[in-house]
């Protein structure tokens, strides 16, 4: 490797700074120099990274664990907490050596080994060691098993799932135990879920709308369910049990009103989501174009950017964005707009937006940094977005150089 790549697998981050600016006035950051040190920086991190910090870290680098794949399996090796999880990434990432994996880890001190035990128990004949998992101390060990869980739909695991959806403390592994539930599905399954949702968070109700919208409950009751769901004004989870219904081809013309409604009608929330899931036909493209006119800055900033997927409103909207994009902003909500509305230049593919984009990666506020990095790469613009590979935040600049890792293997396939 050369710098600024070798500095990056080496050397400090002082250097890494000198060195991309030396190598960006060169002319030397071309698109496949900035790839070289998006992968040094990512394999430094997973060398580099240690204890339950470090292990959390590895847990951002999923998205980009293939064109890491042969440093995470040397970092995997080891014994600590960083390894177990960096297991736990490739194993769902292959699916390879369940078996072994889960009779070596089973008994295992570590709670991130036990993880990944639970994770590789997918077989029927591992219900035994996936319901020992359900109530484990640790929460890693509890929501990998009900992961599996969810992949081994076995009915005879279904009162231990309702219960782990009722009970356990962890909201995550509420969520993933209610979803587990939805599919193993039938008609017990679906009553249960709705008895679970009267008293159910926001968080928790869409986990029980993704069961229902699991085929062995959707067939038994899901969708009858999914129904009432979306109209029962219940907040997001209704606006999601709406998009299950359209992604499920079910009352198709229905749940797109359903859809409608939240996005006029909806609190802010609602109407964020509602805007960003709605499929784009023609009614739903006359809900966008009212809401691009009359809603709050942000939500007509989030419908305009759906409208640049519409070939005959691309134009009008592109040039509505600039308007939000050049504008100063008065408040945190104003600046909130600006940030989407150059997102969404930067990702139809708007060149003007990258004089102001590369000045962000200056600021002193890390989201307009973040913000700005990803812009450019969105832009294709790597160079101009290098410097971000040496920020100050260590997560900003890994997630930078996961996202480009995981953007490349995409664009290679």
């Amino acid at each position: 490797m050369k710098p600024p790549a070798r500095t990056a697998l080496q050397g400090d981050l002082p250097s890494l700074k000198r060195d991309i600016a030396s190598a960006q006035r060169a002319g030397k950051l071309d698109h496949g120099a900035v790839v070289d040190l998006a992968r040094a920086l990512g394999e430094r991190e997973v060398m580099s990274a240690q204890g339950s910090d470090g292990a959390e870290r590895m847990r951002t680098l999923r998205g980009c664990a293939r064109p890491l794949a042969s440093v995470i399996e040397r970092r995997a090796e080891a014994d600590d907490d960083v390894a177990a999880e960096l297991t736990l990434i490739l194993l769902e990432q292959r699916g390879t050596d369940r078996v072994a994996l889960m009779k070596r880890y089973a008994n295992a001190s570590n709670p991130g080994f036990r993880a990944v035990a639970a994770r590789a128990a997918v077989r029927p004949v591992d219900s035994d060691v996936r319901r020992r998992f359900f109530t484990d101390p640790d929460e890693r060990v509890r929501r990998a098993a009900l992961a599996a869980a969810r992949d081994a739909h076995q009915a005879e695991e279904l009162d231990a799932l309702l219960e782990a959806a009722r009970l356990d403390p962890d909201p995550q592994s509420q969520s993933l135990a209610a979803h587990a539930a939805g599919a193993i599905g039938g008609e017990r399954a679906v009553l249960a879920l709705k008895d679970l949702w009267v008293q159910a968070d926001d968080q928790l109700r869409i986990a029980i709308v993704d069961g229902w919208a699991e085929k062995l409950s959707f067939t038994t009751g899901g969708q009858r369910e999914l129904v009432a769901a979306a109209d029962a004004h219940a907040g997001l989870a209704s606006v999601s049990a709406a998009y299950a219904l359209v992604r499920m081809g079910s009352e198709f013309n229905a749940s797109n009103a359903r859809l409608r409604r939240s996005m006029l009608e909806g609190t802010d929330d609602e109407k964020r989501l509602a805007l960003s899931v709605a499929p784009i036909n023609t009614e739903n493209e006359a809900a966008l174009l009212e809401v691009s006119k009359s809603a709050s800055p942000e939500l007509r900033v989030a419908a305009l950017a759906r409208l640049t997927s519409v070939p005959d409103q691309r134009s009008d909207a592109v040039h509505a964005l600039r308007g939000f994009a050049n504008t100063q902003a008065r408040s945190e909500a104003d600046a909130r707009a600006r940030g989407a509305a150059l997102t969404a230049l930067a990702e139809t593919g708007d060149t003007t937006v990258e004089p102001t984009l590369v000045s962000g990666l200056s600021a002193k506020d890390r989201e307009t940094r973040r913000r700005s990095a990803y812009g450019l790469t969105s832009l294709g613009a790597y160079s101009a977005a290098a410097p971000a590979l040496a920020d100050d935040d260590v997560s900003l600049r890994t997630d930078l150089a996961c996202s480009i890792l995981a953007r490349e293997a995409i664009a290679h396939r």
